[in-house]
């Protein structure tokens, strides 16, 4: 299982993954955006965690 990040299409990390079962919510994380999303087994996703954007001083 592979996902593109929505925001800057780097390949996310998958955290729930395993290859051996068919997962009905899969979980991933872009640590180039810090932005966490589950994409459901329709093909359809959600985003769940999104890091604040950082204050310019």
């Amino acid at each position: 299982m592979t996902m593109n990040c929505p925001q800057c299409s780097t390949l996310m990390v998958w955290l729930n993954g395993s290859i051996m079962h068919e997962q009905q919510i899969n979980y991933y994380e872009c640590r180039n955006c810090k932005i966490k999303l589950n994409t459901l087994s329709d093909g359809t996703y959600e985003i769940t965690q999104q890091e604040n954007e950082q204050r310019l001083e």
